[in-house]
């Protein structure tokens, strides 16, 4: 099913290399000096900034004496929260997950950065993951899809991996499936739903006719012994254009206590070359397709924008992705009518029905087109999941009463409120 075979026939392993005893690092954009840096060999963090040699090479957001880097680096890596991690640090005896990216040169299939040794003479043609291909062996022991370390596995030769350098919560991993790098991410919890709700996002996207979405597959994979679905999304990066998170261009910036975050992130992507309308239309129609789906992590580190590194400008908003937790998928108790009001967002409000505020009177979603689109969504969970039929129908309620209420806001009423309407 997956294609793990060097396409230049080259071992791209860490067997044989030693970890460098220095901790003195190269920052490389691509084959460029941009930095050096002094890398703690336990624990995989970034001590001190010792020199920039090229601040304009620097990673979009960072300030010209690259006093963020540390913090950038450490976001880069697996989450501590990320479910099964401690185990795969412990069968790799590898301490943090740092350390462990770095095992992997802080190679990443979101942009062109990574980190060189200053003991060792590396080029980027021939260990980037966009054009070699790589091992599943990290990444089948971080998402438990695939057997055990053999017995010939020892610490210090894992394979390169970007799989690495992937954050977030979700168990998650890179694949190669017919020559395309794509992101799978699997759940062995809550039915599986959040793989599922991926696909539900992607086909509310496609309804809507909107052009910038991640488009998202269902597969299923082996866990344990027990079939889960798994979604399955293509890369959107390249060798040509980099993903900046709207974290990330935030990052060294002082905000005002009269501004909003949201528009904080619009002034500061205006900064960085984007044109006002294309940011403000991209971030209001997130704000409406996630109150649809109830969508309560939409956090500044899962939107953003796409980086030409050549220009050094932003060219254009990334595509929205990452919409699985949402549709209530960890919630014992479904909610409806006026307590679908009441959720609590990690987004640029704390209440999801206050973001609405952000959205003007121009802009709204052809709520037509989403008529039987609640039957689509239920037939979905139903179909690749195990979850009783009677919760994928209250589910399904949720988006009939999200759109309906998203109506009456496009009638002037100001639902947050907390008027009465049923």
């Amino acid at each position: 099913m997956w294609n793990h075979s060097n396409e230049d026939g080259q071992d791209h392993s860490c067997a044989g290399n030693p970890l460098p005893q220095s901790g003195l690092y190269v920052l490389k954009h691509k084959d460029l000096d941009v930095a050096m840096v002094q890398i703690d060999m336990h624990t995989g963090q970034i001590g001190y900034v010792l020199a920039v040699y090229q601040p304009e090479e620097l990673p979009a957001g960072i300030s010209r004496d690259g006093r963020s880097l540390p913090q950038w680096w450490a976001l880069r890596a697996i989450p501590d929260s990320r479910g099964g991690l401690r185990q795969v640090l412990s069968r790799t005896g590898v301490p943090t997950s740092q350390a462990l990216m770095l095992r992997s040169y802080g190679l990443s299939l979101t942009d062109h950065y990574w980190m060189q040794p200053v003991e060792r003479e590396l080029h980027w043609e021939e260990l980037n993951f966009f054009k070699n291909v790589f091992s599943d062996e990290l990444g089948s022991m971080l998402t438990d899809t695939e057997t055990q370390m053999s017995g010939q596995d020892t610490p210090g030769t894992l394979a390169l991996s970007p799989s690495s350098s992937v954050n977030g919560d979700m168990k998650k991993k890179w694949v190669i499936k017919d020559g395309i790098r794509c992101l799978m991410k699997v759940s062995g919890t809550y039915y599986g739903q959040q793989a599922v709700n991926e696909v539900i996002a992607s086909r509310l996207h496609e309804r809507l006719k909107w052009k910038r979405y991640v488009r998202y597959q269902i597969e299923e994979v082996n866990m344990d012994g027990k079939i889960y679905p798994c979604s399955l999304s293509p890369l959107f990066t390249s060798e040509a254009e980099e993903f900046v998170s709207a974290y990330q261009i935030l990052m060294d910036q002082k905000i005002p206590n009269d501004t909003s975050l949201y528009e904080a992130l619009t002034a500061r992507a205006m900064e960085l070359g984007m044109e006002e309308e294309d940011v403000r239309s991209q971030l209001e129609y997130t704000v409406m397709t996630d109150f649809i789906l109830s969508n309560v992590d939409r956090h500044l580190n899962n939107m953003g924008f796409m980086y030409d590194p050549k220009e050094r400008r932003l060219t254009g908003m990334a595509p929205i992705f990452d919409t699985g937790n949402a549709l209530f998928y960890d919630r014992d108790v479904i909610p409806h009518k006026r307590n679908l009001l009441e959720l609590q967002v990690n987004s640029f409000c704390k209440r999801e029905v206050e973001m609405l505020r952000f959205v003007r009177n121009g802009s709204q979603l052809d709520l037509d087109v989403l008529r039987d689109f609640p039957e689509e969504a239920e037939a979905l969970l139903t179909g690749y999941t195990e979850m009783p039929k009677a919760r994928a129908g209250e589910i399904a309620e949720t988006i009939r009463e999200k759109a309906e209420y998203l109506s009456l806001f496009y009638h002037g009423k100001k639902i947050w409120k907390r008027e009465r309407y049923w």
